[in-house]
């Protein structure tokens, strides 16, 4: 690059700093200052700063430039740990492309004693490095949903990044619990178990037929639309997911309000019908109703004379 005493500029060579390279000094302070934007990997190196004075001749000093790049940071796992009592990787830190090479810490909490940090770099032709740095442990379902961090430091971050991260162990359904819950407007069935992936709800009746559009199913949750007798019967959760499956059972048995009181109007009636016939049984036997006053009645015969 070129710079004339008035300030105008020329490129000699096209090398790729063209457009991104401007003049910034004062030549009449002797300030050859220039900026580099959009800076790139393959700007780093030296710079040679050369003033041509008439007639003394040229003078220069060279400019070391170093370029760094921050890491690019993901926390995540290839494969799902599943629970089981082998030692397998829990959380993988990736600082990726970074120049110079991060550092990768971790805090793990009171999971500490119970987990190992296994770190390895790749080396790329561009000078840049990743560093993969492995959070090995046993799983297990008190692990899950437990918070770790991971703590990259590099050069080109003005300070150390923290980047959380919740462990994700998958296990069966557990044991299995329903409880019956009338709170809301339905009475509703709700199955409680613990799995990871969130388990899919399946529901039975044992022996008797699934009582069609007096229930409904949502998930976790039965509900019943109306109740009557009709919907006693034992009842049956399945749970699964890919790593297994748990049931649980409840017996349900309602009592109908509408049929019971049928049942003692139909008693009333048929205990009246009874009473009517008995009393015109008595009225067509002794000419009266039994509340009727009874009146005696006394012959009398004249005395005969003898």
């Amino acid at each position: 690059m070129l710079i004339y005493p008035n300030g105008v500029t020329k490129f000699i060579a096209q090398n790729g700093l063209v457009g991104r390279v401007q003049f910034i000094g004062n030549p009449s302070e002797n300030l050859g200052s220039i900026r580099i934007t959009a800076v790139r990997l393959f700007d780093e190196g030296t710079s040679t700063c050369i003033f041509s004075v008439f007639p003394r001749g040229a003078y220069t000093t060279e400019i070391p430039l170093t370029v760094l790049v921050p890491p690019v940071v993901n926390v995540t796992v290839d494969v799902p740990p599943v629970i089981g009592e082998n030692e397998v990787v829990l959380a993988t830190c990736v600082a990726a492309g970074a120049k110079p090479q991060a550092e990768v810490t971790w805090k793990t909490g009171t999971l500490g004693s119970l987990l190992r940090i296994v770190t390895n770099s790749t080396q790329h032709d561009n000078g840049t490095t990743t560093v993969l740095s492995h959070l090995l442990g046993v799983p297990t379902r008190a692990a899950n949903q437990q918070q770790v961090q991971c703590v990259v430091n590099q050069s080109a971050l003005v300070t150390e990044r923290s980047y959380n991260y919740n462990l994700d162990i998958h296990y069966p359904p557990q044991s299995v619990n329903i409880t019956l819950s009338e709170a809301s407007k339905t009475t509703v069935l709700l199955c409680v178990t613990d799995g990871n992936p969130h388990p899919n709800y399946t529901w039975s009746r044992v022996v008797q037929p699934w009582p069609g559009s007096s229930v409904k199913a949502e998930g976790d949750i039965l509900h019943f639309l109306s109740l009557n007798s009709e919907l006693n019967g034992l009842y049956v959760c399945e749970t699964s997911n890919p790593y297994g499956r748990a049931t649980g059972s409840i017996y349900v048995h309602i009592s109908s309000e509408t049929s019971a009181a049928c049942w003692v109007l139909l008693v009333v009636i048929l205990s009246l019908i009874v009473a009517a016939a008995a009393l015109i049984w008595y009225r067509c036997k002794y000419r009266q109703f039994p509340w009727s006053p009874i009146i005696a009645k006394h012959q009398f015969q004249a005395p005969q004379l003898s």
